[in-house]
């Protein structure tokens, strides 16, 4: 059920599906100029493991409203998105995924409020500021993909595989839609979020610090992040404590989209594996 939930700096817009006090809960966090309508594809098959999942708009993105501030950062969208996930009750350990920059709010939700995290996931997030501008890398860096701009069939394209055919989706146009909801202002703050980000620190030192397991998948596929700022980011943080990478064959920045069985599948199996080694770690204390 979707609801709009006010927070300090504005309104976020919700997708709680299940009850808001199961034991198996994971949060979906799109990315920049994304919605919420991009996790339509991978719930159900979710919902084989997780009883609680809650996907969140950004703020100025998806449905929900503009900052109050005009601020956009991702500490500022990850404490409003922690609000919002208070305001639904929710008190139990979360499994959080986000693809692109909304994996890099996923951590900092987790640098924030760790004890509440407990598991992350990445989809194709850029590990160090050369590469989180992700516009500026892609192979049409002179074509603007965020805000109005973003209408051309041909920039939207650049989120799949190059041989992945949209018609075959429910909704063909869902990453213009997405695009046309972004004013293109605020894109443009939304795209410079995770340069400040990495440029602070970078995803490896984030992640050794907040000690919770993680799950990087990359797509061999990915036009935004493209090759160059994937072997970046599997050679900055393959040495992390309890993080592993998995590699997603034929698919682009929206794997979630294209594949949507596969990621769920790889997301459980972490999960449960996960589970285990934990509680096999505790019964040998």
């Amino acid at each position: 059920m979707e609801k709009i939930l006010s927070t300090s700096e504005g309104s976020v817009n919700t997708n709680l599906v299940g009850s808001n006090d199961s034991e198996d809960i994971i949060v979906l966090i799109p990315g920049v100029n994304g919605s919420i309508e991009y996790f339509n594809e991978i719930i159900p098959y979710l919902k084989k493991k997780y009883t609680t999942i809650v996907a969140l708009d950004l703020l100025g993105q998806g449905k929900s409203t503009k900052s109050k501030t005009n601020k956009y950062t991702i500490d500022s969208e990850a404490w409003n998105l922690l609000e919002a996930i208070a305001r639904l009750k929710i008190a139990r350990k979360l499994t959080i995924f986000g693809y692109g920059v909304g994996g890099l709010v996923a951590v900092n939700m987790a640098e924030m409020r760790g004890f509440t995290v407990s598991k992350l996931i990445l989809l194709n997030t850029p590990a160090n500021d050369k590469y989180a501008d992700m516009d500026a890398s892609s192979s049409v860096a002179s074509i603007p993909l965020l805000g109005k701009l973003a209408k051309s069939p041909v920039k939207a394209g650049m989120y799949f595989d190059k041989n992945f055919d949209r018609n075959n989706l429910k909704d063909p146009k869902i990453v213009d839609e997405a695009a046309n909801q972004v004013d293109h202002k605020v894109a443009n703050k939304l795209q410079k979020m995770a340069t400040g980000y990495l440029e602070e620190k970078a995803l490896n030192k984030r992640l050794r610090a907040v000690k919770i397991p993680t799950l990087a998948m990359y797509a061999d596929g990915d036009q935004v992040l493209t090759e160059k700022g994937i072997k970046d980011a599997k050679a900055s943080i393959g040495r992390v404590p309890d993080l592993q990478i998995e590699d997603i064959k034929g698919a682009g920045h929206l794997a979630m989209i294209e594949k949507p069985e596969e990621i769920a599948q790889k997301i459980i199996k972490f999960d449960e594996t996960t589970e285990k080694e934990s509680d096999q770690k505790n019964t040998q204390e």
